[in-house]
C-alpha cells in the first residue's frame, strides 16, 4: 500500500517527506539506519518512501540503486520478516534476487497518530532470522525515526510560519509605505505610532518629527480638536455596536500652517493584542476646487437659462426631467418637484389630465427612436383666456461613445409673432378685397351717385335759367331730398370701408337678449305696424363674444329685411335661436317671408348694392354690411331660402369664450 492513501499523508506528503532527507538532515537518518543495521548484524539498512510509481531509498548504509527496490512488499502497522525470499512468490523476478540478496525485513514508521510515515528495512545476502530483542530493538528504532521526522515536520512548520510572517509584514510594509493616501497609525492614547511616506508629502512632517505626538495637534487646526474627539467618541461607540465606519471632509493644517481640505477615515484594528486606530488621510484640496468651479459654472449657466426668455427643459434617456427654468415653470415649488420625474408624475402633482404627458411622451420617443429634432407649434390658454403661442423644438444629444446622454427641449413665445402674421394675413386679404372693394365702389357710385348728381345738376341749370325768384325757391327746394339720399349713399359706402379696415376692434361679452331689446327700439313702429310675432331661442348660447357696435348693426339690418321683404299673404313670423358647437356659436334668423331666388341669385346675395325685391327703401346694403362685419371678425355667414317661403340666415361666430 503506497504512503499518500494513508490519511497521515495530510501532515506530511511524499513531497514533504523526501525534503527531510536532504543533506542537512542526512546525519540523523544515517545514525538510524547505521543503529538497526548494528542491531540486526546486517550489512545493509535504509529508510524508504513509498511513492506512486516507486519506491524511494533515502539514508542507506550501502549502495543500493532504485530499480532494486522497486516493488518491495510492506507491511502498513507490523514488521515483516523473510527469511529467504527465494522462497517467496512476492520476490519472483526480482531484482534484489538477481543481486544476490536472501533476507528482508521491515517495520513501519509510524506517527502519533498511528499514520503511515516510512519504512525501515534490512537486507542481507544470506538466509537468516531475527530474535525478539531483535524485532523490539527494530520497532523502537522505528519510533526514534518517527520522532525525528515530527521534529523535522514541526521545525518547517515553524520555520514556513516564520517566512510567512517576514512576507505577510513585508507585503504590509511595502502597501504601508507604498500607499497613495496618508497612513497614519495612532495608539488608544491619541498618539501618532506610524505615519508613513505619503503623510511625510501631505503635512510636510517628517516621520521622527511626529511619532509620539497627539494626533489631532499635529493635522488638525484648534477650531477642530472637539470635533475630532467627538468623532472618536462616536467610533469607539459604532466599533462596540459594530457599526461602519465612514469618511468626513474636514480641514487640516500642514507643517507651515497653512490649511487645507482632507478626507478622514478611521478604522479601529487589534494589533498584538494592542488597540489602535488606523486614520486614512486624502487630500481633496484639489478635487473641492474643481468642484466649486463646476459649481460656480454650473450656477452661472443655470443663472443664463433661468434668465432666458424660453422655456427650456432637459430629460435623461428614459424621459425623466433633470432641470427646467423658470420659463417654463414660474413656481419654485414645481421645478423642485419635476426634476428626477415625468410628466405623467407631474401631472399627478398637480391634479392634471394625462393628455399633455400623452403627447410629451409621444414627441419625445420620437426624438429618442429617431435621432433626429422635431419642431411643431402649440397654443394655450393663459389665466386671463388669452391664448399663447410657443414654436417648441426638441433634439436629442450623444456622448463621445454614440449612446443617448439626454434629450433637450425649449420654447419660444411667439404669441406676438403670430398676431403679426394673423395682422400680415388680414392686410394681405383687406388688400386682395380692396380691389374688388373699388369695383363695388366705383359700380355705386356709377349707379347710386349717377342719378343724384345728374339730378342736381338739372335742378341747378333750372335755378340759372330762370329769373323768377318763386320759381328758383321750389327748385331749390328738389334740391333738398337730392342732397341728402347722396348723402346718406356716401355714408353707407364710408362706413362698409371703414368696417374692412378696423382691426383693433375689440370684442366683448353681449347679451342676445339686450341685442333684441336694443333692435326693438329702433324698430319699433315697423314691428307694431307689421304685427309680427317674435320666437327666441337662447338657452345654449345666452350670450355672443363680438364687437358690440357689429353684433347691433347684425340685428338691425337681418331684421328690417324681415320687417320689410315680409308676405302680403300671411301674418309674419321672426324666429331667433342660438346654439353652442365646438366653441363656437352659431345664431339663426328664420322668417317666413319672399324668400329669395337662390338658383339665380347664388353668388350675389351678399354682394353690395343687390336686391332681390321692389322696395322703395332697398338699396343692396345691408346683407353686404352684415357679411363685410362678419368676416372682419373672421365668422362665416350664409342662407338658406325658398321663394314664398321665407329664408333663414345663419351666422358663425368663432373664438368664443366657455
Amino acid at each position: 500500500m503506497r504512503l499518500d492513501s494513508y490519511p497521515g499523508i495530510e501532515k506530511a506528503g511524499f513531497l514533504q517527506l523526501q525534503l527531510l532527507f536532504d543533506e542537512e538532515n542526512k546525519s540523523s537518518f544515517n545514525n538510524i539506519v547505521s543503529l538497526a543495521a548494528l542491531l540486526c548484524e546486517i550489512p545493509i539498512a535504509f529508510i524508504a518512501i513509498e511513492n506512486e510509481d516507486h519506491t524511494l531509498l533515502k539514508t542507506t548504509t550501502t549502495f543500493l540503486d532504485t530499480e532494486q527496490s522497486r516493488t518491495l512488499p510492506f507491511s502498513a502497522h507490523s514488521p515483516l520478516l523473510i527469511p529467504d525470499i527465494r522462497l517467496d512468490d512476492r520476490f519472483s523476478n526480482h531484482h534484489l534476487l538477481k543481486s544476490g540478496f536472501c533476507f528482508y525485513a521491515c517495520v513501519p514508521i509510524l506517527d502519533a497518530k498511528n499514520f503511515l510515515l516510512a519504512h525501515l528495512c534490512v537486507l542481507d545476502k544470506i538466509p537468516r532470522e531475527l530474535d525478539s530483542k531483535q524485532i523490539r530493538g527494530l520497532e523502537l528504532i522505528a519510533n526514534q525515526a518517527a520522532e525525528i521526522i515530527r521534529l523535522k515536520l514541526d521545525q518547517q512548520h515553524l520555520q514556513k510560519r516564520a517566512d510567512d510572517r517576514i512576507t505577510a509584514t513585508q507585503e504590509i510594509d511595502t502597501i504601508f509605505h507604498n500607499a497613495i493616501d496618508a497612513v497614519i497609525v495612532v495608539d488608544d492614547y491619541g498618539t501618532i505610532s506610524q505615519w508613513n511616506p505619503k503623510a511625510e508629502m501631505i503635512f510636510g512632517w517628517l516621520k521622527s518629527e511626529v511619532i509620539g505626538l497627539p494626533f489631532q495637534d499635529v493635522v488638525l487646526p484648534i477650531s477642530y480638536h472637539e470635533q475630532y474627539r467627538q468623532l472618536m467618541i462616536q467610533l469607539k461607540y459604532d466599533e462596540a455596536q459594530n457599526y461602519p465606519n465612514s469618511t468626513v471632509e474636514i480641514s487640516a493644517i500642514g507643517k507651515d500652517a497653512h490649511t487645507f481640505d482632507i478626507a478622514l477615515s478611521i478604522s479601529p484594528a487589534t494589533i498584538q493584542g494592542k488597540h489602535f486606530y488606523i486614520c486614512f488621510v486624502s487630500d481633496i484640496t484639489s478635487r473641492n476646487q474643481i468642484a466649486q468651479e463646476l459649481d460656480k459654472q454650473q450656477k452661472f449657466y443655470e443663472n443664463i437659462l433661468n434668465k432666458l426668455p424660453t422655456d427650456i427643459a432637459v430629460f435623461n434617456p428614459e424621459h425623466k426631467y433633470l432641470f427646467v427654468n423658470p420659463g417654463a415653470i414660474s413656481i419654485k415649488e414645481y421645478r423642485d418637484f419635476i426634476v428626477g420625474k415625468d410628466d405623467y408624475q407631474y401631472a399627478a402633482y398637480r391634479n392634471r389630465d394625462t393628455k399633455t404627458a400623452d403627447l410629451r411622451r409621444a414627441q419625445f420617443l420620437e426624438v429618442k427612436n429617431k435621432g433626429k429634432e422635431i419642431r411643431w407649434e402649440d397654443s394655450l390658454k393663459d389665466p386671463e383666456g388669452n391664448t399663447i403661442t410657443h414654436l417648441r423644438r426638441m433634439y436629442p444629444v450623444y456622448d463621445e461613445s454614440g449612446a443617448l446622454s439626454m434629450v433637450i427641449g425649449f420654447g419660444i413665445d411667439i404669441t406676438d409673432r403670430k398676431v403679426m402674421e394673423e395682422k400680415q394675413a388680414a392686410l394681405v386679404q383687406q388688400l386682395s378685397s380692396q380691389n374688388t372693394q373699388l369695383i363695388d365702389f366705383c359700380n355705386i357710385v356709377s349707379h347710386n351717385l349717377r342719378a343724384p348728381l345728374v339730378n342736381m345738376s338739372m335742378l341747378v341749370e333750372f335755378i340759372e335759367d330762370t329769373d323768377n325768384p318763386e320759381e328758383q325757391k321750389t327748385l331749390i327746394s328738389k334740391l333738398k331730398p337730392v342732397i341728402e339720399n347722396l348723402h346718406t349713399t356716401f355714408n353707407e359706402l364710408v362706413e362698409s370701408i371703414q368696417i374692412k379696415q378696423d382691426l383693433e376692434i375689440k370684442s366683448e361679452d353681449i347679451l342676445l337678449t339686450d341685442c333684441i331689446r336694443r333692435t326693438f327700439e329702433g324698430l319699433q313702429s315697423e314691428i307694431n305696424k307689421s304685427e309680427a310675432i317674435i320666437e327666441t331661442d337662447f338657452e345654449d348660447a345666452p350670450s355672443v363674444y363680438f364687437p358690440a357696435k357689429y353684433l347691433y348693426s347684425i340685428f338691425h339690418n337681418l331684421f328690417s329685411n324681415c320687417l320689410k321683404y315680409q308676405s302680403p299673404k300671411r301674418k309674419l313670423v321672426i324666429q331667433l335661436k342660438s346654439k353652442k358647437i365646438d366653441g363656437k356659436v352659431l345664431l339663426s334668423f328664420t322668417d317666413n317671408g319672399l324668400g329669395i331666388d337662390l338658383e339665380k341669385h347664388k353668388d350675389n346675395c351678399f354682394k353690395i348694392g343687390k336686391v332681390f325685391h321692389h322696395h322703395p327703401n332697398s338699396k343692396g346694403f345691408g346683407l353686404y354690411m352684415t357679411k363685410t362685419q362678419v368676416e372682419a371678425m373672421k365668422g362665416k355667414i350664409w342662407v338658406e331660402s325658398q321663394i314664398d317661403v321665407g329664408s333663414t340666415f345663419f351666422i358663425e361666430f368663432i373664438n368664443q369664450r366657455a
